[in-house]
């Protein structure tokens, strides 16, 4: 009974209805529009896709062009805070983007301010073909003409990159991490395509790839909107007046917060059960010639998305506990945050960490060689939810037993100190003070 009286408080409040309509958008907008047909690539196409590779000789002469090209036009584009930024550089900045770009092309800072041919590189219509119809050509970038220092090492321009990231405010393409994908990218060959669609098309591979990707985005929502409903929840009792009734209750705490916080991840849960659901129902209608095996796939995503529910209600019901719910809405906002800036989309999966990432389709063998990364990160978070939820049981314990928290002192004497200000302001004044400091 008290299970069911929990869900009922977790399903009626608004911040709930607003956890399912955010997990129903994200679904609709960001996976909604994936459902392609992985089809066998044939050679006479000559289209594979783009490739990322690590490769120094690649990625140097595009990465400086580029950053060449910025600092010509006076902007930087970076998304220092998940945001678009088109960053402009004060005169110091300035000053030491040129120095960093003398030393990588070889020319003088009077040739590079002096260069006034600049031309960013893109696409444009010139023209129109024998049929009427334009013609669609690549422009190339116009800039000086330089030459990259012959003993110029990767590991060095790595550095000199991460210091013009630096300079820029952090965020932007010239981050060390993000190179290869941002300046790496090169065709396919038509055997990477095939080997790609191979491994794809492995037994229980095909169910996979496309719950790698439903979990990539739906992990994005989940990573932080949990938060709201538990905060809300656990301060459902101090708005209703019920809090000395919770405390007199024969139920031990265990049992008290122990079923609040299942009734909580339960209801959460059932919107993304059902986006899961179908996910597999439309995949199995666009093969519906090829068995696909889900059962080691669904194991994956709920590894994958669960312990992010876990995490986040347990993080935010033991700051709700501790401080207030709009401190553990605005804590679990700032990881979150910095978790997505911190977190490659495709190709790195850390230990330890809010967010998994693979944003991308195939490239099945790269997260085959990320899995025990991946393990690691979801038992971790698991093992953060238990710490949290045992914190507290264990402060919702003590105020049963009449004990305040530390946090509860300090805001106390807060408010007496600020009662004690507004007294000597009203002495002061001639005004007559009552015990509570009010006039």
């Amino acid at each position: 009974m008290l299970f069911l009286k929990e869900c009922k408080k977790v399903i009626c409040s608004m911040t709930f209805v607003l956890y399912v309509v955010t997990v129903i958008a994200m679904y609709m907008t960001q996976y909604g529009g994936e459902h392609r047909i992985i089809t066998e690539p044939r050679p006479e196409t000559g289209d594979y896709g783009m490739t990322v590779r690590e490769d120094p000789q690649l990625i140097m002469p595009a990465a400086v062009e580029r950053l060449l090209g910025d600092y010509l036009s006076g902007s930087y584009p970076a998304y220092p805070i998940l945001l678009y930024k088109n960053v402009k550089l004060k005169e110091d900045k300035r000053l030491e983007m040129r120095s960093l770009l003398e030393e990588l092309t070889g020319l003088s800072g009077e040739e590079i301010d002096g260069f006034t041919g600049y031309r960013d590189a893109g696409f444009y219509s010139e023209g129109l073909d024998a049929g009427g119809n334009p013609i669609v050509q690549y422009q190339e970038a116009a800039v000086p003409v330089y030459s990259l220092p012959e003993n110029l090492t990767y590991e060095h321009f790595c550095e000199l990159m991460e210091q013009a990231d630096r300079i820029i405010g952090g965020g932007s393409m010239y981050e060390v991490k993000s190179l290869a994908n941002n300046f790496g990218r090169v065709p396919m060959t038509y055997e990477e395509a095939l080997r790609e669609y191979e491994s794809l098309m492995a037994p229980g591979e095909l169910g996979k790839a496309y719950l790698r990707l439903h979990c990539d985005y739906m992990g994005i929502d989940l990573a932080v909107m949990p938060v709201f409903v538990a905060a809300a929840l656990w301060q459902l009792d101090k708005r209703a007046r019920m809090q000395s009734l919770i405390y007199t209750r024969k139920s031990s705490a265990i049992k008290i917060v122990g079923t609040r916080y299942l009734a909580l991840v339960s209801c959460m849960a059932v919107p993304v059960l059902l986006t899961l659901a179908y996910t597999v129902y439309t995949t199995c209608g666009m093969y519906p010639q090829t068995h696909i095996a889900w059962g080691r796939g669904l194991g994956m995503a709920l590894l994958w998305l669960l312990p992010d529910i876990l995490a986040v209600s347990a993080l935010g019901a033991l700051l709700t506990e501790l401080f207030s719910p709009l401190l553990a809405i605005f804590l679990q906002c700032v990881w979150w945050i910095l978790s997505l800036r911190g977190t490659e989309l495709t190709g790195n999966v850390a230990r330890f960490g809010l967010q998994v990432r693979h944003n991308a389709l195939g490239r099945a063998v790269l997260w085959q060689s990320q899995w025990d990364n991946f393990v690691c990160n979801r038992l971790a978070l698991v093992a953060l939810a238990l710490c949290c939820l045992a914190l507290a049981t264990w402060l919702y314990e003590r105020r049963r037993r009449g004990k305040t928290a530390w946090t509860d002192k300090i805001l106390y004497l807060g408010k007496n100190h600020a009662h004690g200000i507004m007294r000597m302001v009203d002495k002061k004044a001639g005004k007559r003070v009552t015990g509570d400091g009010d006039v």
